[in-house]
């Protein structure tokens, strides 16, 4: 608790300046990722949420924030939330550098 607040204030302090937010949508199955995408998100299975991704400019270089929350408010969402961080912090130039 006490390095999330740390982290917390240490951002707080960091002069950042959103440039984008996307959504995109993540499975957990190859084919279900197919399915989204060959209906063009119509088709949204089990399994499958779109993940929100904001890009900040931050000191010059630019901070990907995933987030992985899910829209659903059920016991299982919940869980899940509780259980695992749902927002992770990622320079976009190490995410960008991985898909090359």
């Amino acid at each position: 608790m006490r390095m999330t607040l740390l982290g917390i204030a240490c951002i707080i302090a960091i002069p950042v300046a959103a440039t984008a937010q996307e959504s995109i949508p993540a499975c957990q199955d190859q084919q279900q990722l197919e399915q989204v995408l060959g209906s063009n998100g119509d088709i949204m299975p089990e399994g499958c949420r779109n993940v929100n991704i904001s890009v900040l400019e931050s000191n010059g270089e630019r901070l990907c924030l995933v987030d992985l929350s899910g829209s659903d408010e059920g016991i299982v969402e919940q869980l899940r939330e509780a259980a695992v961080e749902q927002r992770w912090w990622i320079r976009c130039e190490d995410i960008e550098a991985a898909v090359r």
